[in-house]
């Protein structure tokens, strides 16, 4: 159980998936999370963990998605299914993540976790309909999801600058890009910059 000092004891958990296609019934395969402060941008408990694939019942792959991979990081995609994974199914994968989601609220209704994804439709709505799928309620409060997007938007909106010139001014050169992790870390640093705009 964490408390963040933040919003009144609130725990912000940013999430990032990768996944075999843009539906959603597409095929989970790593889930990553960072559980942070807004204001700062400190970390406080991360989740990463991979699927192996060839443990799942089902399967819903995208062509596009597939070509898309291997077009873009053939090495990660097979670094991540073959090298990395936790040796459990997308299905026990998504029980793992409710669990270690709803270990972090000190709330029984779990009201105290907002749920950080980088748009509004995406990461978000699949582990919630994953979840769903799988017989588990949906941890979050129906008023807790959040999106980085927004952010941007009245970041932009405040400052004057463009949505590129903000993202030109957060560092990613560590990054590695599709890797849930780095992807999460790297939205972790925009949110807080973003913040930062926004209270001036």
């Amino acid at each position: 159980m964490l408390k963040n000092n933040v919003n009144g004891g609130e725990v912000s958990v940013m999430v990032d998936l990768e996944t075999l296609g843009l539906r959603n019934e597409a095929t989970v395969f790593q889930i990553s999370a960072i559980a942070f402060d807004l204001e700062t941008g400190e970390h406080i408990a991360n989740y990463d963990k991979v699927a192996d694939i060839s443990k799942n019942e089902n399967m819903e792959v995208d062509g596009g998605t597939l070509q898309w991979w291997l077009n873009t990081d053939a090495e990660l995609l097979k670094t991540l299914l073959c090298d990395r994974n936790d040796g459990i199914s997308t299905d026990d994968l998504i029980r793992d993540f409710h669990d270690w989601l709803i270990s972090l609220s000190a709330h029984p209704n779990h009201e105290d976790l907002l749920f950080w994804g980088n748009g509004a439709l995406f990461d978000n709505v699949k582990v919630k309909l994953n979840m769903e799928r799988v017989g588990l309620k949906y941890p979050i409060h129906y008023k807790k999801d959040r999106d980085v997007r927004t952010l941007l938007h009245l970041a932009s909106l405040k400052s004057g600058l463009s949505e590129k010139e903000i993202k030109e001014q957060v560092d990613s050169s560590d990054i590695r890009k599709h890797d849930a992790l780095d992807d999460v870390v790297y939205q972790i640093r925009f949110a807080n910059y973003c913040y930062k705009i926004l209270m001036g």
